[in-house]
């Protein structure tokens, strides 16, 4: 099993949308969740109309009430249109920090051994226990970075943060222009860049649950990038892992191997139907 953090700093958008697309891109031979854990609030529930009662909150509930017996993530899982396997946030940043609280105090490591995990943490606040306790459950920690001065300034921070909570390597993409280059990012943070995240806006739309047709979106420049990212931390993390998570080394001929057709994310048909917001999506200020 490997386990990736994914997180950001201000100014510095962008983390669900890209793991959703490294879970689309995830090899097929290996299960995946991509799970919300964003103390500032889920984006899955309204973006694809599903349940937030149904998601991280269900889980940690039910392993709170369930002393000694582990809960099964399947049964909190739902799936996007493509069939990725999500565990959704709540909405509301009140919710949201509650779980948060929650989920650090919790004994529950969401997903079973033989499951990969993508943690979508949002944007790294201080006093977020859960979204600390993720980091240091990670195999990798994937940040999110503007190449420019106060991206930099904001990133520093950032890594100094996680590299606290954890020794598991810490790996930034390049959102947006600015006036650094990737091996200046490189240099200046002193983390291994794995590239620019392509200004690919439709591609990003389809993402997000918007129309479009499937070949298009495989063939669109930021599922290329994911698909590299992916083989980077896949390979990365099973040998680094030094929390027992990893499966180990892969071979070497896997590294050209190609994704079969995207299963786990398509974009949605059609043209979207306004709709109205049901209560269990309406944020909420109670504790979980």
């Amino acid at each position: 099993m490997t386990r990736v953090t994914l997180c950001s700093v201000k100014g510095s958008p962008g983390v669900t949308t890209l793991a959703c697309v490294l879970g689309a891109v995830w090899p097929t031979d290996r299960a995946v969740v991509v799970a919300e854990c964003d103390p500032s609030g889920g984006d899955l529930g309204g973006r694809f109309g599903l349940s937030t009662r149904r998601g991280v909150t269900s889980l940690i509930l039910t392993d709170r009430q369930q002393v000694g017996r582990r809960p099964d993530y399947r049964d909190h899982a739902q799936q996007l249109p493509g069939g990725l396997d999500v565990l959704i946030g709540p909405t509301g940043a009140d919710s949201a920090m509650a779980l948060d609280h929650e989920l650090g105090m919790s004994s529950s490591n969401l997903i079973h051994d033989d499951c990969d995990l993508l943690a979508d943490c949002g944007r790294l606040l201080p006093g977020a226990i859960g979204q600390g306790k993720m980091i240091r459950a990670s195999d990798g920690v994937l940040l999110l970075v503007r190449p420019d001065v106060s991206g930099i300034a904001n990133a520093r921070w950032a890594t100094s943060r996680i590299r606290e909570l954890s020794q598991s390597p810490v790996f930034a993409v390049i959102v947006g222009a600015g006036a650094f280059k990737s091996s200046e990012v490189n240099d200046e943070l002193g983390v291994d860049v794995l590239g620019i995240i392509p200004f690919d806006p439709r591609a990003a739309r389809m993402a997000c649950g918007m129309p479009g047709t499937a070949k298009e979106f495989v063939r669109s420049g930021l599922v290329a990038f994911a698909r590299e990212v992916v083989i980077a931390l896949i390979e990365t993390t099973s040998v680094s892992s030094g929390h027992g998570h990893g499966s180990g080394r892969r071979r070497s001929r896997d590294r050209g191997k190609r994704h079969r057709i995207l299963q786990r994310l398509s974009p949605a048909p059609g043209s979207p139907r306004p709709r109205s917001i049901r209560p269990d999506e309406r944020p909420r200020a109670s504790s979980p």
